[in-house]
């Protein structure tokens, strides 16, 4: 197979210097010849060229002129000048010529060295461009996947709580209830059979009646953790102060609340994700800190909403938490579940002297607005 001639135009108006170039040029290129600006134009229009050798002084053009149109169409250029003016040779460079030569210093290895290097550097900037344009279009599309995952984890969020709504319902309407009328016929047939009548049978209702008293109990907690009653339609600081009288009554764990700002959430999953988030913390320092009192501040700043849980117990190694963060206090799962909505976490603590967590979104969610069924 034959290879393919390297294609040169070769814009040069005085005879002379014409015939030096063309002898100094390797047979192995394919010349074509003009003389002024618009023969030039008409063999790039019609010819595939590599590289062409442009005169710096043409008669019905100035050479730089026509450079801008070559460089346009991304022709290696290399200029050729009578004489070695620094001016000149910044002006070619600048305007976008990959080398220059002067006529009188031109040697066969230097032209042909020429003409390597333009036609390399302009393949080089094209592969560049070509791969900074893939790049940036891997970001776009990154950038739309990352806005995709988003929105499913607001919709997994919402659909979430609506779940959880939907279960404590049906807790709260009909195992509740049925729970209730069991306790009642229970109490009706205890009326019926007396500690003197039927001891034994009095007993076991005695007994039945304290385990549909717990069931009852646990049934009603699972209904108000599955979905708290203020959740819906309340700011994050009535929510907080439900939450800190939960883990007041539940848990013995004193909560100090504190609001800078107006304290509302970016938008209602948002809302619901850092409920759920603060109380996966306030669990943690039941569980771990080893204290009763714990202090739980929202505030703004940068545009973001921050929320942070700070307590004064026995503290931990936040390096050493991170490598087994998914088996853990939780923080991987916060984390992750942080970086989906564009936000995240901040630890700060060390053993023996605390824990300050801090969670943080952005204020304003990039995220198309939702017309769905809210919670």
């Amino acid at each position: 197979m034959t290879e393919t001639k390297c294609a040169i135009l070769l814009i040069e108006d005085d005879d002379i210097d014409r015939e030096i170039v063309h002898r100094l040029l390797k047979p192995d290129y394919t010349v074509y010849d003009a003389a002024t600006g618009v023969e030039a134009r008409q063999v790039v229009d019609s010819q595939a060229l590599d590289c062409v050798l442009l005169d710096y002084r043409l008669p019905d053009i100035d050479g730089l002129a026509l450079l801008a149109a070559f460089v346009d169409k991304n022709l290696p250029v290399v200029v050729l000048t009578g004489e070695e003016r620094p001016e000149i040779i910044v002006q070619a460079m600048q305007a976008g010529a990959q080398d220059y030569l002067v006529k009188g210093q031109i040697s066969r290895a230097a032209l042909d060295r020429a003409i390597g290097n333009a036609i390399e550097k302009v393949t080089m900037r094209l592969d560049l461009e070509d791969k900074q344009r893939k790049l940036a279009q891997q970001a776009t599309d990154l950038a739309q996947k990352n806005q995709q995952v988003r929105e499913l984890a607001s919709a997994l969020t919402l659909a979430e709580q609506r779940e959880r709504r939907h279960i404590s319902q049906i807790l709260h309407d009909y195992v509740q209830q049925m729970l209730y009328g069991i306790q009642m016929r229970t109490h009706l047939v205890g009326l019926d059979v007396t500690a003197a009548t039927q001891p034994e049978i009095h007993e076991h209702l005695i007994e039945i009646n304290k385990l549909l008293q717990q069931a009852i109990q646990a049934t009603r907690t699972l209904t108000v953790e599955l979905s708290p009653p203020v959740l819906k339609g309340d700011g994050m600081g009535t929510v907080f102060e439900w939450l800190a009288s939960h883990m007041q009554e539940t848990y013995g764990l004193q909560v100090a609340i504190e609001i800078q700002g107006d304290g509302q959430a970016p938008n209602e999953d948002l809302h619901v994700l850092l409920f759920q988030l603060v109380r996966e913390l306030l669990f943690n320092v039941v569980k771990h800190a080893g204290v009763t009192q714990v202090q739980l501040l929202l505030w703004e700043a940068d545009g973001e909403f921050c929320i942070t849980v700070e307590d004064s117990g026995v503290g931990f190694n936040v390096q050493a938490i991170s490598g087994r963060e998914r088996s853990g206090f939780g923080l991987y799962s916060i984390r992750e579940r942080l970086a989906l909505f564009g936000g995240r976490v901040e630890i700060v603590s060390q053993p023996g002297d605390g824990a300050s967590i801090t969670i943080a979104v952005p204020m304003q969610d990039e995220r198309r607005t939702t017309n769905d069924e809210q919670p």
